[in-house]
């Protein structure tokens, strides 16, 4: 950690320092190509991918924004800290990252469930392609749609902005690796605890029973717990994107896809509650994926064994 940085270190500034990491990062994305080359038979998506960099590029530029911005508010929360926690001591990166963990699954279940984040977050959802790539779709307007203010909890309790940020970014480095769909499921008991390939696979899906699933960031633990998680299935292949796709390589037009889709709705509305609603309710894109989902889940339940089913057969004579 910089320790002269009050953000500490972003997901970027932790790779170029930590060639390993860059070199892993490279070796998975030529593996990708000669994977889907190779095995898929298949265009890996020269034209999507150069639209994610695009976006990063974008990103790039607001983020240096939002820190100048934010930086005094977390100095201002920190002051008034309930605790100073020490943080040469090991425990006191453990309890940052069960919080710090904890905290993204919520901030990431509100980017799902609130239109006025999901405006923001629809970005890093626009891709059809599953592939490392997908990383780079982060949205440009962060600083206005508030979820920044979900670390604040942890600066407060007294964990140093620095920490509280590094720990974050080091989330997003572990999830760099896990948008493939190259690496199948892994050994059950990685499956059980941790968020892998297969889990976020889940997560990008548009299949309506794999909508608004998965948020963790490292743990899976917190999907299991707040029933949220839903496992990859044999017969569901995953069917990558938006609920309405979206086709444009324009890094623009991507970043603002869902913005004007939300002005329009709130200019269509024709009263404040509906406005409201359009704003800041669920995504209304989603409703419909949404009973679907349940319908499937009805159907899914209606059709399992029951325990008279699963009982062996009497042996002859009995």
């Amino acid at each position: 950690m910089n320790d002269g940085n009050i953000f500490g270190d972003s997901p970027y500034s932790i790779v170029f320092r930590n060639p390993e990491l860059l070199t892993a990062f490279a070796l998975l994305v030529l593996c990708e190509i000669l994977w889907r080359k190779l095995y898929r038979k298949e265009a890996y998506g020269a034209a999507e991918a150069a639209a994610s960099a695009g976006i990063a590029l974008g990103r790039a530029v607001a983020k240096p924004v939002m820190i100048f911005a934010l930086a005094g508010l977390y100095i201002f929360v920190f002051e008034y800290r309930i605790y100073s926690f020490d943080m040469s001591k090991w425990w006191s990166w453990v309890l940052v990252f069960i919080g710090a963990d904890f905290l993204f699954y919520w901030m990431h279940r509100c980017k799902h469930e609130i239109r006025w984040m999901w405006a923001d977050h629809s970005v890093h959802h626009s891709g059809n392609r599953m592939n490392v790539f997908m990383n780079f779709r982060l949205g440009w307007t962060g600083l206005i749609v508030g979820t920044w203010l979900m670390h604040l909890p942890l600066v407060l309790a007294g964990f140093p902005p620095a920490a509280v940020i590094t720990t974050y970014a080091l989330s997003l480095v572990w999830q760099a690796w896990i948008h493939t769909d190259m690496i199948g499921k892994l050994w059950r008991p990685i499956e059980l605890v941790l968020n892998t390939p297969s889990h976020h696979r889940v997560h990008h899906s548009r299949n309506p029973v794999y909508l608004d699933k998965n948020y963790a960031g490292i743990l899976i633990v917190w999907d299991r717990m707040f029933d949220t998680f839903q496992e990859e299935l044999d017969g569901e292949t995953c069917d990558y994107g938006l609920v309405q796709r979206l086709n444009s390589n324009n890094p623009v037009k991507i970043a603002f896809n869902e913005w004007g889709n939300l002005i329009r709705d709130v200019r269509a509305a024709d009263n404040w509650k509906a406005r409201l609603h359009a704003a800041f309710g669920y995504p209304g894109d989603k409703k419909a994926v949404l009973e679907e989902q349940a319908r499937l889940l009805m159907e899914r339940e209606m059709t399992k064994p029951g325990p008279d089913q699963n009982r062996p057969a009497p042996a002859a004579g009995e």
